[in-house]
């Protein structure tokens, strides 16, 4: 088949959907589809590496559930049914598919089978009000041009219901389990015996970087040598935070700022415990995912999303309050018991095994199949 898959979110933007849409298409390929990944602009210097990349338009950036986000513009948009002709597409596949505006010009515009994979967990809002209610007139005829939808979650799933009832089949986000994996390489300056804590994210406030550097200057106290690894961020975006610590929780935060793909198997082996600290508006979590195939147990707080993937005590440590307090405690229970630590990563290394990458792929395919049929028929998407 020939693929399309239409995203705001691709690399070298970080998040969870920009990694599970570069997966997916490598994966497909690998199957012997023919995949392009068309999305927005990339930032200067950056150079694609591995599916075809079709980049359009221009970027606005804004803050939204949470999180920064961006809407891809620019007159290709206005096009958008040209170029997809052009590449005679027997799928589209669109992530986040009611976000505008991509997205929604791509399910106007789709000439062929239409999927799309909602990946957000959020609550009801005047924002979403008025993109789903009051725009109804727009956005329910780009819903009904689905033929079927994917939610990445539970959560996920809920959250469009909300809105849009239906029929969704839950796809988790895949790992990549084979890059992902305990016997990974350190990383250069991180293959000491010291203690660490990784982190990996954005400093967005509901990402939750703020309560783990307040917790970690807590626990470094009591565990000798202990050592916090910050992937994603800049000290410059939490020098606030950074000022109530003590000076020697401050030296020991190591803050790597962005991270080639490449590199991340790296930090999870070069570190003890992954904590992802998220307070809210999370469907999943790709980073548990790839912290538990490399082995290295999450601890995170226990929210919606996150308690569909870690089995608390068993492959990962759930907290119940979200403060820094219980997270230093939480963090230093799996910390302090090696025993405990290496069992928790060897069970969570097998639940990654069941998101691996060849086994949702091959769901994704099956979704692409029952579309086509449903778009044969003509009987549109299915609806409850």
């Amino acid at each position: 088949m020939r693929i399309g898959i239409v995203t705001e979110y691709y690399r070298p933007w970080p998040g969870g959907i920009s990694e599970h849409v570069h997966h997916q298409a490598e994966e497909l390929s690998a199957r012997g589809h023919e995949v392009k990944v068309i999305t927005g602009p990339a930032t200067p210097g950056w150079k694609d590496e591995g599916p075809e990349v079709l980049r359009l338009g221009f970027e606005y950036k804004f803050t939204s559930n949470g999180a920064l986000s961006r809407m891809v513009l620019g007159r290709e948009i206005l096009n958008f049914r040209r170029s997809l002709r052009r590449h005679a597409l027997d799928v589209v596949h669109v992530h986040a598919p009611m976000e505008p505006f991509l997205a929604v010009a791509a399910l106007y515009a789709s000439e062929c089978t239409t999927v799309g994979t909602f990946h957000a967990n959020f609550e009801p809002s005047f924002l979403w009000e008025t993109l789903f209610r009051r725009l109804g007139a727009i956005s329910r005829p780009a819903w009904e041009r689905m033929h079927a939808r994917i939610a990445v979650s539970a959560e996920a799933r809920r959250s469009i219901a909300h809105y849009f009832p239906g029929d969704y089949e839950i796809i988790p986000n895949g790992v990549d389990t084979a890059r992902f994996h305990p016997e990974a390489s350190r990383l250069p300056g991180l293959d000491d015996d010291r203690p660490k804590i990784l982190f990996v994210g954005r400093a967005d406030p509901r990402k939750g970087l703020s309560i783990l550097l307040r917790a970690f200057d807590r626990l470094r106290v009591d565990i000798e040598g202990l050592r916090l690894v910050v992937v994603g961020a800049q000290a410059s975006e939490v020098e606030a935070d950074l000022a109530g610590l003590s000076e020697g929780a401050r030296t020991a935060i190591e803050f790597e700022g962005y991270a080639a793909p490449e590199d991340m198997a790296g930090y999870y082996a070069s570190c003890d415990v992954f904590c992802s600290p998220a307070t809210g508006q999370e469907s999943q979590g790709i980073v548990l995912l790839e912290a538990m195939a490399a082995g290295r147990p999450p601890v995170a707080f226990a929210i919606p999303g996150y308690r569909d993937v870690v089995s608390h005590g068993v492959d990962g440590w759930l907290v119940d309050e979200p403060n820094s307090e219980a997270l230093a405690e939480g963090l230093g229970r799996v910390l302090r018991d090696r025993v405990v630590l290496e069992r928790m990563g060897e069970a969570g290394r097998k639940t990654a095994l069941a998101y691996s990458w060849p086994s949702v792929a091959e769901r994704i395919e099956s979704v692409y199949e029952n579309a086509a049929r449903i778009r044969v028929d003509g009987s549109g998407a299915t609806n409850t």
